[in-house]
């Protein structure tokens, strides 16, 4: 009887966890693995992922998705003001002198 009653409530304790599986729901993989690679290749405003060459308005201030530092082929985008020409203002470098 003892046994008898351990193999059921073994059995119902087995039926209950496959029911609870097939009620889960799936899940989706939201980011690609290539783009946690890439990321110095996009600009990000409010959770919104944008391309080089994108222009948008920050608080009144038209912005371009440009590189940093355009003189570097692989530098990181960032977001650079335009002014009323859409010419794109770099940050002046501060002048500092250097001595090795």
């Amino acid at each position: 009887m003892r046994i008898s009653s351990i193999i059921g409530v073994c059995f119902i304790c087995f039926i209950y966890s496959v029911s609870s599986f097939s009620n889960t729901p799936k899940t989706t993989l939201l980011l690609n693995p290539q783009q946690t690679i890439d990321q110095h290749s996009i600009c990000w405003y409010e959770d919104k992922r944008y391309s080089e060459g994108a222009i948008i308005l920050m608080t009144n201030v038209r912005v371009i998705c440009t590189a940093k530092t355009p003189s570097h082929n692989n530098s990181p985008l960032t977001w650079l003001m335009l002014n009323e020409q859409n010419e794109i203002i770099y940050p002046s470098m501060p002048k500092t002198i250097r001595v090795n």
